[in-house]
């Protein structure tokens, strides 16, 4: 019985995967096919540049995570939970990350993170990795408002709005009803986050805004030759695309992230096939490294069976322990 519930959980797994990376390929091939019969010249010389900065962003973003279940008090072996995290990623895909949340809480558990843990950590990850996204992708928008007052200071009332997501008070009501939605009790005030750790961990993406800003270069570069100095702009586009496209309900952004994208890069390169081009250069490496990492991170810890025993039983308190 055991047997066949392990092989039938596999099969469901396999077949969610190949559902999602199908629906995903399916979206691309029609985005790709507009281009229509235009001839499209592509240096790939710059197309190796794409899959190494998205390597940069998921090592950046696992280990601020990673950080985040320390500060938590967790201390489970390294390389499992790595894994863990890496082979989750694919589960965005799905509508509202809830397969994401599902694969990484399976696979840290095995590793012996406490599931209280893996789901704290995650929801605070998602929030101060958008909030990280926001504040960096907003100066994007004055670069671009520059010369109309009036969007200008929209640009700023934005700014000023995603600094005051940072209070603790805003920003563990917003936690604490996702936390409720999924079935789960608030966060006690005495195991929250300190102001300061989360400034940190929002600084600690700055790195993955960073390479994607050299994806999007490296995009453009394929098929238009731009200055390098553009990549500061295009940092901050990357950023607005990424944290819009995880306020929608589409799987991993798909659609609103290429569509900020394009508003911007568009007079970079002029041509409408070649803004198709360059928006789905990114997202077709994003998704063969993320795969990659995922078939990887699932091989390292696929053969654990909760030989590890949870280092942590319930959320404690992100304070490091007290010398004695």
């Amino acid at each position: 019985m055991s047997v066949n519930k392990k092989t039938g959980i596999f099969i469901l797994k396999l077949v969610v995967m190949v559902a999602v990376f199908t629906f995903v390929g399916i979206k691309l091939t029609e985005t790709w096919h507009k281009v229509g019969r235009h001839p499209v010249q592509i240096d790939w010389r710059y197309c190796a540049l794409i899959p190494l900065a998205f390597v940069g962003i998921m090592a950046t973003n696992s280990m601020t995570w990673l950080w985040l279940t320390r500060r938590m008090g967790d201390h489970s072996p390294v390389l499992p939970l790595l894994g863990a995290y890496t082979f989750s990623q694919i589960g965005k895909y799905a509508p509202g990350k809830v397969l994401l949340v599902l694969m990484r809480l399976e696979r840290t558990h095995r590793a012996g993170m406490a599931r209280e843990t893996c789901l704290l950590s995650t929801l605070l990850e998602n929030a101060m990795y958008t909030l990280s996204g926001g504040l960096v992708g907003s100066t994007a928008l004055v670069v671009a408002a520059r010369d109309h007052p009036l969007y200008l200071v929209g640009c700023g009332l934005l700014m000023v709005g995603l600094l005051g997501v940072f209070h603790p008070r805003f920003f563990y009501w917003l936690i604490n009803n996702a936390l409720r939605s999924l079935g789960k009790g608030a966060i006690p005030p005495s195991r929250r986050f300190k102001l300061s750790h989360m400034i940190y961990a929002v600084v600690m993406f700055l790195p993955c805004w960073l390479f994607g800003g050299i994806a999007l270069w490296a995009a453009v570069s394929c098929v238009h030759h731009v200055s390098i100095l553009h990549t500061v702009e295009l940092i901050g586009v990357f950023a607005l695309s990424v944290s819009l496209g995880m306020f929608s309900l589409l799987p991993g952004g798909l659609g609103v992230r290429e569509a900020v994208q394009a508003l911007f890069i568009a007079p970079l390169v002029g041509s409408p096939e070649l803004v198709v081009v360059v928006v789905a250069l990114p997202r077709v490496c994003q998704i063969l490294v993320e795969l990659t990492l995922a078939v990887t991170g699932g091989l390292i810890n696929s053969r654990l069976t909760q030989n590890f025993s949870p280092t942590t039983h319930a959320i404690s308190s992100p304070e490091p322990p007290v010398k004695p």
